[in-house]
C-alpha cells in the first residue's frame, strides 16, 4: 500500500483530496467506503465481504466492480497491488 492514501484526505461526502498530487477526486458511496478500509489495511477479500454485505451486491457484480476500482486507484498512486 503506498503512503499517498494514509495521507489522503477524505469527506463524509466522498470529496477527496490527494496533498501529495493536490488533485481532488469525488468519490462514490462505495467507492469512500473502499478506500476507508484500505486505509485500515483490509485486503482484497475482505473489502470483497463488506461492499456485499453493506451494499447488498451480487458476489460476481462486487468482484468485478472491486477489481475495476481498484485498478483506477493505483493509477492514480494510492495503492501498489
Amino acid at each position: 500500500m503506498a503512503n499517498n492514501l494514509q495521507d489522503l484526505m477524505l469527506n463524509d461526502r466522498g470529496f477527496a483530496f490527494d496533498p501529495t498530487s493536490g488533485e481532488t477526486f469525488q468519490l462514490s458511496t462505495t467507492g469512500l467506503r473502499i478506500v476507508r478500509l484500505l486505509q485500515q489495511g483490509h485486503g482484497h477479500e475482505s473489502i470483497l465481504e463488506h461492499v456485499i454485505e453493506e451494499f447488498e451486491v451480487e458476489p460476481n457484480t462486487a468482484s468485478r466492480d472491486l477489481t475495476d476500482f481498484l485498478s483506477s486507484v493505483k493509477q492514480v498512486g494510492w495503492i501498489s497491488l
